[in-house]
């Protein structure tokens, strides 16, 4: 099997992944809130006098989940903690793939028509094929104490497959660099870039809501 159909037959897996990929509850734990924080949302904006108690409840909500999190990590062994850990680095690690594949789709777009924008293309592939399963990886590890649920289950798997394509994909650049420009390459980081959209929306709905891109 060539590249080109390597690649195609990626393509279409990531397609109909992202596809499948509709939306559904949020996976984290749900902390309760407050007393005081439900009754001032039951009858409105609250006064100036009452901000301040509003304000402080807020605050030692938030401290108990804080004390919640550091009696978890306490009772976990030192490899759970480590993996723990190592998952906490997801956030940071997920920014690179993010941004070098559309940057790679770009500029072998650019490089049809100026061919000395085609080396870049192998770097920026090769680097996110070297990235991506890395933040697959750590997206595992962060997930591992969190409620398991449909958000969390399409969010986990389009990651999974994004990781692995990259693979692949970097795999073709490396050894085809004639090819980094040509139109195999370009649907391949067209297809990888419209997943790591839509995982980067599962990625924020998992963190701030479903409503989280509401106008």
């Amino acid at each position: 099997m060539t590249f080109g159909k390597f690649a195609c037959f990626f393509a279409l897996l990531l397609i109909a992944l992202t596809l499948s990929a509709m939306p559904a509850d949020a996976h984290k734990k749900k902390h309760p809130e407050p007393a005081s924080t439900v009754a001032n949302q039951e009858a409105g904006e609250p006064s100036a006098a009452a901000r301040p108690a509003a304000e402080a409840s807020k605050d030692e909500h938030m401290a108990g989940m804080m004390e919640e999190e550091a009696e978890e990590r306490a009772s976990m062994s030192a490899g759970q903690r480590l993996l723990d850990w190592l998952g906490r680095l997801h956030p940071i690690v997920v920014h690179f793939p993010i941004a070098f594949f559309p940057a790679a789709l770009f500029t072998a777009i650019v490089a049809r028509r100026r061919p000395a924008f085609a080396v870049p293309v192998q770097f920026l592939v090769i680097a996110g094929g070297i990235i991506a399963p890395i933040a697959a990886i750590l997206g595992w590890f962060d997930a591992m104490t969190a409620d398991p649920g449909p958000l969390l289950t399409v969010h986990r798997w389009l990651g999974t497959a994004i990781g692995v394509v990259a693979i692949p994909l970097a795999i073709w650049a490396w050894r085809k660099p004639a090819q980094d420009r040509g139109t195999g390459m370009i649907v391949a980081l067209s297809v990888m870039t419209a997943a790591i959209i839509v995982q980067g929306w599962y990625g924020g709905a998992l963190v701030h809501g479903m409503d989280h891109m509401n106008w």
